[in-house]
């Protein structure tokens, strides 16, 4: 088929910003994202070169795709970004070891399991740190014990890594970060460097998570404006559940969508962990509990 191209996207206005907006609109109503002026230049500079005739019908494909399709998938990989880096936020993973996973391990004794959830983990950053402070919580409470191949224990750890992005996800499954300068190990503590293994002299910049994190994470992509709990959840909830620097990028709507969906993830007795920027007011009955610089909530009807 053939057509005239868009024009160059100089300014916001025109056919072709018309149907950028349109395909944000459709973006903020699958995924939440809300959009901004360097949203939509971005994506204007993306679709520029597209024939105005083509683009239409596309604009009108895409809005009438399930938010699974993969043309939907592919516009997303394009808007989404993935870049975080491990135990970002270090007050958050230190108040995670110290105090409240200490309580989750002493409550949950007689079945000895932990299930936790990494709800928009990127490229699994998130959820490997995430298992990292929770096993090293279980060797703190002598609950593991350390041994050649890594900390062993009878406990039964679960953790589910999602997030909307299938790129990220194949990522995380992989477990290699590497890089210097700003990259996933910018901000590591010295404590948990023997976690990440050097890959050797081929990939000397990259290192590999240690097989005993990488066995109680699991990874799958879901969509926090599905309304539906993702694959595999727990029919009695997640003993905690993680969601940071995700809803930054959500408007207010879409924001009380995913809050809704993660407080009723959450088991009785069990945490909610959120970014640094928000925040859960009391209607939805969790109860605030401070630590220095950190926060997070706690359903009731826990022991």
């Amino acid at each position: 088929m053939t057509g005239v191209a868009a024009p160059p996207p100089t300014g916001s206005d025109g056919p072709l910003y018309d149907l950028v907006r349109r395909l944000l609109d459709d973006v903020r109503r699958k995924a939440g994202i809300r959009h901004d002026r360097p949203l939509e230049r971005k994506l204007a500079r993306i679709l520029a070169a597209m024939p105005l005739a083509v683009l239409e019908q596309w604009v009108a494909q895409i809005e009438g795709a399930p938010a699974d399709s993969p043309d939907w998938l592919s516009l997303i990989e394009n808007l989404t970004i993935h870049e975080t880096y491990f135990f970002r936020d270090l007050p958050h993973h230190v108040h995670l070891r110290r105090h409240l996973l200490p309580r989750l391990i002493a409550e949950r004794g007689t079945t000895r399991t932990l299930r936790l959830w990494s709800a928009g983990c990127a490229t699994g950053e998130e959820a490997y740190g995430l298992a990292i402070v929770t096993l090293e919580a279980l060797a703190d409470a002598g609950q593991a014990r350390r041994t050649a191949h890594g900390l062993e224990s009878d406990w039964t750890i679960g953790i589910l890594g999602t997030d909307l992005s299938r790129i990220a996800v194949r990522q995380a499954t992989n477990a290699c970060y590497g890089g210097e300068g700003l990259g996933p190990f910018r901000e590591m503590p010295a404590e948990y460097e023997g976690w990440f293994m050097p890959l050797g002299p081929e990939a000397p910049l990259h290192r590999r998570v240690r097989d005993d994190a990488r066995r109680v994470v699991r990874f799958a992509r879901h969509n926090l404006m599905d309304g539906a709990l993702p694959d595999g959840a727990p029919a009695g909830g997640f003993d905690l559940v993680s969601c940071r620097n995700v809803m930054i990028y959500f408007d207010d709507d879409s924001r009380e969508r995913a809050l809704s969906l993660l407080t009723a993830a959450v088991a009785p007795g069990g945490w909610l962990v959120l970014g640094t920027t928000d925040r859960l007011d009391d209607s939805h009955g969790f109860a605030r509990h401070r630590g220095d610089r950190a926060l997070a909530y706690r359903r009731g009807g826990g022991a």
